[in-house]
């Protein structure tokens, strides 16, 4: 009977334990992209968030209001409320300066990986639309609000680069380029 009782215990533990899974793994990735995103726009001087690569391509400020909005997009499509104070219609247009722009991806990070850290199972498994064809679930709108932070990391990096700032976390205790 003792035994049985620890392995029911030990069944239980390892059940409610794998339930949340998903959701701490997806929300300590999106945590890591955030402060990998913040140390890129932190290192960008000002003056150099309206560069952009060429002609018709989103600035680094662009691309930094971009991963704003989507953060609230895909917080939205898990079933989050977005608050009154974000203007979804106009966040890319509204959100010009260092300021306003690194302020805007600290809330929206955190909102985003705040909902996906609270989301049930059930929640998780919720059918969405997207406006691209395919079936998702809430699920696939955590998922894909990791890939679209890492994609915009790369992209950030290669603009940083392309003019002569070094990612933070790249630059060894000696000085160095990792």
């Amino acid at each position: 009977m003792k035994n049985l009782l620890l392995l029911s215990a030990m069944v239980i533990c390892t059940t409610l334990q794998a339930q949340d899974q998903f959701q701490n793994e997806a929300s300590g990735t999106l945590s890591f992209y955030s402060d990998r995103v913040m140390q890129l726009a932190d290192a960008v001087p000002a003056d150099q968030y309206s560069w952009s690569p060429e002609e018709g391509v989103r600035t680094f400020g662009e691309v930094l209001a971009h991963v704003v909005s989507a953060n609230y997009f895909f917080a939205m499509k898990m079933g989050a409320v977005i608050p009154e104070t974000v203007d979804m219609m106009n966040i890319e247009k509204n959100l010009k300066t260092k300021e306003q722009l690194t302020a805007g991806l600290q809330d929206s990070y955190k909102f985003v990986i705040d909902i996906v850290k609270s989301s049930s199972e059930a929640d998780l498994a919720k059918k969405v639309e997207f406006p691209f064809p395919g079936e998702f679930t809430s699920m696939s709108a955590a998922l894909i609000a990791v890939t679209h932070s890492s994609e915009h990391m790369g992209q950030l990096i290669a603009y940083c680069r392309s003019n002569g700032i070094t990612p933070p976390w790249s630059v060894s205790d000696d000085g160095g380029q990792d």
